[in-house]
């Protein structure tokens, strides 16, 4: 039974190793950056293709606006996409305080999005951007003067990553643990 066990968890581990892939933004809804502190950015391979290191490098942007006009306020400039993560500060007038940020990552082709996060302790306007137009999703959200009756809906790459990863990571498990 024990040896049993020891084979399906090094083989589940084995298995993880051979599942990762492109970029997966570590950034949640109680991820909060200030302009007192330098933030940080992380991410890790999240399971699709190209794999990271079949990346060359990869552009980062620090984004806000609505899913249908996503405005770029902040290069964080062009990496390795190894290398996991950026270090970088908030200028105290970037913009409005709250949950309307989040990060564009570029390699070639390959785009992916991050979820949105909070910006604390500063203050300012971003021209183009009204915040109180978007939910915290980036969706467009009814206000007055605006004729629409619902949420413009998006999806995210990110979700559908994620869920893709999951339902092959089930999947696998089974096949392994079956063969182990």
């Amino acid at each position: 039974m024990k040896q049993s066990l020891f084979s399906l968890v090094l083989c589940l581990l084995l298995f993880s190793v051979v599942i990762e892939a492109n970029i997966l933004p570590i950034v949640n809804t109680t991820s909060i950056c200030s302009s007192k502190k330098p933030c940080e950015l992380r991410w890790v391979e999240d399971g699709t293709t190209p794999k990271l290191t079949q990346l060359q490098s990869i552009d980062i942007k620090l984004m806000t606006g609505p899913n249908n006009n996503q405005i770029q306020i902040m290069d964080l400039g062009t990496v390795s996409p190894t290398i996991g993560k950026v270090n970088y500060n908030i200028s105290p007038n970037l913009g409005p305080p709250g949950r309307y940020y989040f990060y564009k990552f570029t390699s070639g082709t390959v785009e992916v999005w991050s979820r949105r996060f909070v910006i604390q302790d500063i203050t300012g306007t971003i021209p183009g951007f009204d915040p109180t137009t978007i939910n915290a999703q980036g969706d467009v959200i009814n206000v007055q003067g605006n004729n629409s009756t619902s949420p413009t809906s998006s999806s995210s790459i990110l979700l559908s990553n994620s869920l893709t990863t999951i339902g092959l990571s089930i999947i696998s498990m089974m096949i392994l643990s079956y063969l182990c």
